[in-house]
């Protein structure tokens, strides 16, 4: 028995202004295109099971064309599959919070060979594979759900899949712990919602996502993104990497005794990486004072955003003397990145897309920067 397991797709994920030449979201396609890798990845290896372990999409309302291109991606792998299973569980992004308001992933359980499940714990049998499987999404760890991790029909094979986040990845937002699967008891344990391949014994997994779409993804940075292989009968886990734009965290650069000048050339010289893989770049700064900043013009990054997808400079302010290093210290961000922060967490009405705005704002921010360097338009 083998299975691909495969999580936190977030398809339809935005971010930056930049924009293909049909009008969509750069990031929303690669990470689009990043799926179907996996899927063709996937099909070559001819797995009996595929598994998706949630967050398939990255909100709940995802635009029309995402779920168009998502519904025909699937298909088509399906149809290629001649329907042999592949089981989807509800995430955290694409799980609404009142169940009344319908789920768009039930919409792929008409694709045939689909098994979807968003609510409840649900166990289930696909007796022509002598297997068993258990689905625990999202909503149901977050309800606190009593679940019996227990293989109940005794097959051959069997399956645990789950959403959520274990005490041994996150701490300090987790909602169950590895022990709590009884991963003994079962063939596979496919977990998703951590954002980083990370196994946990010979027979479960995080698979990670598939591209970088987190709320920071420099803690990822270097980190390869893909998808899981298992062989059920000889307990061979295998992590398979998919090609992803690159995200770069240049080395840090301390300008406590530098002029700005000096500071300038510096950021200029750690920008060095391939402008036609078109990465996302972040250089952070240390030990920067007002007066430096002050000479640090948007011209400087404007430039080197030529040269990727977006550079986002962060300018932080010299260690208060004395004060604890473990302190947090308030970064300097650019508009842009401000922006972004401050969209991610604040209210927005009902019914608003929240990615709409991110982009109008950006889109606004990039107008006024643009209308600025031009004299001809101010």
């Amino acid at each position: 028995m083998t299975f691909a397991h495969l999580s936190d797709t977030h398809l339809g994920y935005r971010a930056y202004g930049r924009t293909t030449s049909h009008g969509f979201n750069q990031r929303e396609v690669d990470v689009m295109k990043t799926f179907r890798s996996c899927l063709d990845a996937i099909e070559a290896r001819n797995p009996d099971v595929v598994v998706h372990s949630g967050d398939l999409f990255h909100v709940v309302r995802p635009s029309n064309a995402t779920i168009h291109h998502t519904f025909k991606s699937i298909s088509e792998f399906q149809t290629r599959r001649k329907g042999k299973p592949f089981i989807l569980i509800g995430g955290n992004h694409d799980t609404p919070r009142m169940a009344e308001s319908g789920n768009i992933l039930n919409l792929l359980g008409e694709i045939p060979g689909m098994r979807v499940h968003t609510g409840d714990a649900e166990p289930f049998e696909i007796p022509e594979l002598d297997l068993e499987v258990l689905c625990v999404p999202s909503q149901s760890l977050v309800r606190g759900e009593a679940v019996d991790y227990v293989p109940q029909f005794k097959r051959k094979y069997s399956l645990l899949t789950m959403h959520g986040l274990a005490t041994e990845a996150i701490k300090q937002a987790s909602n169950f712990e590895i022990a709590q699967t009884r991963a003994e008891k079962w063939s596979y344990v496919a977990l998703g919602d951590f954002h980083i391949h990370q196994a946990y014994g010979d027979n479960i997994c995080y698979a990670g996502a598939t591209d970088f779409t987190s709320t920071n993804i420099w803690e990822e940075s270097g980190k390869p993104k893909g998808w899981v292989w298992f062989d059920a009968d000889s307990k061979r886990m295998e992590f398979v990497p998919v090609a992803t734009r690159p995200v770069l965290d240049l080395p840090k650069i301390d300008a406590r005794d530098m002029t700005p000048d000096a500071l300038i050339a510096s950021i200029r010289e750690n920008a060095e990486w391939d402008a036609e893989a078109m990465p996302i770049v972040r250089q952070r700064v240390t030990n920067v004072h007002m007066d430096t900043r002050g000479r640090i013009g948007g011209g400087l990054v404007r430039d080197l955003n030529a040269n990727c997808l977006n550079y986002l400079l962060r300018l932080l302010p010299p260690e208060v003397a004395g004060s604890d290093s473990e302190q947090p210290r308030t970064e300097i961000m650019t508009l842009e990145a401000s922006w972004e922060q401050h969209i991610g967490k604040a209210e927005i009405a009902a019914g608003t897309d929240r990615a709409w705005v991110r982009e109008l704002g950006l889109h606004l921010l990039k107008e006024v920067a643009e209308r600025a360097s031009d004299p001809a338009q101010a």
